[in-house]
């Protein structure tokens, strides 16, 4: 991978995405920076922590660093610290976490109605993972069919897959205002419904909502 990247003396990103990979088993990670422009990885760093990052920015430069506007990143803090320290740049949330920790709440639901389900709704439940984390318009219609049945034996299940189909639609709204009203309008539905593995879905939201703005702003990711 250092063999790949070229030296940063090149380098003039004025977005970045931040993303971290895990090489081996024991929580051993590198921290990759991309230039969102050029599409390129431009540096590798060992470990994902504060001063990780903060080492790729004293290699840029003060001068570099300044130019960079926007960093696309997850929501994990150091890199938030460091961004914040280094940058003047605007920080934007990658919507693909928020997806995720939304399809793992349903995921907790899925796995507690499975437990305390009967026999035949075991049967019915099992090996459905899969369709109840998919987006519903990526299925193929026996896939739909099959999905419809699951969910419609079981209204806890059904609700929250509705809550989950609702909240991933509002991060394709093109409009900025309409997506981030969309986003409050779907806070207040699972409010609503009481289903408490949303909760931490909805705490995540509002502690880190100025990236999520800024992902309706701008429109990056760093797929």
């Amino acid at each position: 991978l250092q063999k790949l990247v070229k030296d940063l003396k090149n380098a003039n990103p004025s977005r970045i995405g931040v993303d971290e990979i895990a090489y081996e088993k024991g929580h051993k990670y590198l921290t990759i920076v991309r230039d969102l422009d050029k599409g390129r990885v431009i540096w590798v760093g060992e470990s994902r922590e504060k001063e990780t990052l903060d080492k790729f920015f004293q290699e840029l430069g003060k001068r570099k660093c300044k130019k960079i506007i926007i960093a696309v990143i997850d929501m994990w803090k150091p890199f938030i610290k460091s961004i914040k320290e280094n940058t003047g740049a605007e920080i934007v949330f990658d919507k693909f976490h928020i997806a995720k920790k939304i399809n793992e709440a349903v995921d907790k639901i899925r796995k507690k109605e499975f437990a305390k389900a009967d026999k035949q709704e075991r049967i019915n439940m099992k090996h459905k993972r899969f369709l109840i984390l998919s987006r519903r318009k990526n299925l193929k219609p026996e896939e739909v069919e099959s999905l419809d049945v699951l969910i419609e034996q079981n209204n806890p299940l059904y609700v929250a897959y509705l809550m989950k189909e609702q909240g991933l639609d509002v991060f394709d709204e093109e409009d900025p205002i309409n997506g981030i009203a969309r986003l409050d309008k779907w806070i207040e539905n699972v409010i609503e419904t009481g289903i408490e593995e949303f909760n931490s879905v909805i705490e995540t939201i509002k502690t880190y909502f100025y990236g999520i703005v800024n992902y309706f702003k701008y429109k990056i990711t760093n797929a």
